[in-house]
């Protein structure tokens, strides 16, 4: 997939890596969990919702629309509210 990656959230909607980190940053994802195997992150939202993250080792087939940013990947589209 080049430099990046692309995660599949629990609640249906593809995540790049950008997008996570700019949720750690702004406070609204509080990291609880990582397995370091699988790559599987698990995140506390802001409405205090568990949120499990699944790293894609390939584009789903859905392709969302990403964009290459500081060598991470931001999904632009492919599900609403995505952002």
């Amino acid at each position: 997939m080049g430099e990046g990656n692309i995660y599949r959230g629990s609640d249906g909607r593809y995540y790049g890596d950008v997008d996570i980190w700019e949720r750690f940053e702004s406070g609204a994802w509080t990291p609880c969990v990582w397995d370091t195997e699988s790559g599987v992150e698990w995140v506390e939202t802001e409405d205090e919702e568990l949120l499990s993250l699944v790293p894609l080792s390939e584009r789903p087939s859905s392709d969302p629309s990403v964009e290459q940013i500081c060598g991470g990947l931001r999904v632009v589209s492919g599900r609403p509210e995505n952002r």
